[in-house]
């Protein structure tokens, strides 16, 4: 079995890319318990968490 392949797994819901859009803007603004409180909302939290990665900034400190 290789690095990227992966067992069939059930089909999910899709992502509601608003939702993941709405959690990486609160993560963006610092408030990560508001991100928490958007994903666990949804049906898929784990997919919309991860789905949420494009909209968080990545700020070079």
């Amino acid at each position: 079995m290789g690095l990227f392949s992966r067992k069939q797994s059930a089909p999910t819901t899709p992502v509601d890319m608003d939702v993941a859009r709405r959690a990486g803007e609160a993560v963006n603004r610092g408030d990560l318990d508001e991100a928490d409180r958007i994903v666990n909302a949804t049906s898929d939290p784990q997919a919309h968490a991860f789905a949420a990665f494009r909209f968080i900034d990545n700020a070079d400190d």
